[in-house]
């Protein structure tokens, strides 16, 4: 579906360049995550609304150093604190930071994760979370039957080919 395709880039274009929006999704991010037992070790830098408007966003100054730069010796917690932040964010609280590279991952000097750049976040509904989650569980459990069911669900192949993926051996 390559109108559909670029239809969503373009979404995602034009709403990155929306600060209010990117405003949001920070927060929207801390509050979720506050929730969660990762709420103490990884945050989204405070945005200073009355300072904020659609072509500017203003955050508190966090200070940090690049993750992947750290000699620190909890970067590997860190890392790991990372990998769980994202897997909450896909299967638990829906907002999906979709800018993961490392210059949007900070080091705090109190040992915390401080993930930048909320302008580029992608909504998952809960329905596609549980059949990610179906999906993952039937690969692991070597339950192959529905993967091509799975993979519809999912939007990876269009409703319809199912038996095309089965008869393809892709699974199984």
């Amino acid at each position: 579906d390559l109108v559909g395709l670029i239809d969503a880039w373009g979404e995602g274009f034009v709403g990155e360049l929306d600060y209010r929006q990117e405003a949001k999704n920070s927060q929207k991010f801390q509050a979720s995550i506050e929730e969660t037992p990762l709420g103490g070790a990884v945050f989204a830098p405070p945005v200073v609304e009355q300072c904020c408007s659609k072509k500017v966003l203003t955050t508190q100054w966090i200070l940090g150093e690049r993750l992947e730069l750290s000699a620190a010796k909890d970067v590997t917690k860190l890392c790991s604190v990372a990998m769980n932040t994202y897997l909450t964010m896909l299967l638990e609280t829906g907002g999906l930071h979709a800018d993961p590279h490392p210059g949007n991952l900070l080091r705090t000097p109190d040992g915390r994760l401080c993930i930048l750049d909320w302008g580029l976040v992608t909504n998952l509904d809960s329905g596609f979370r549980v059949a990610y989650i179906e999906h993952i569980a039937h690969l692991v459990s070597g339950d192959y039957e529905p993967i091509a069911q799975d993979l519809v669900l999912l939007g990876f192949i269009p409703d319809g080919m199912e038996q095309q993926v089965k008869n393809s051996e892709v699974a199984g």
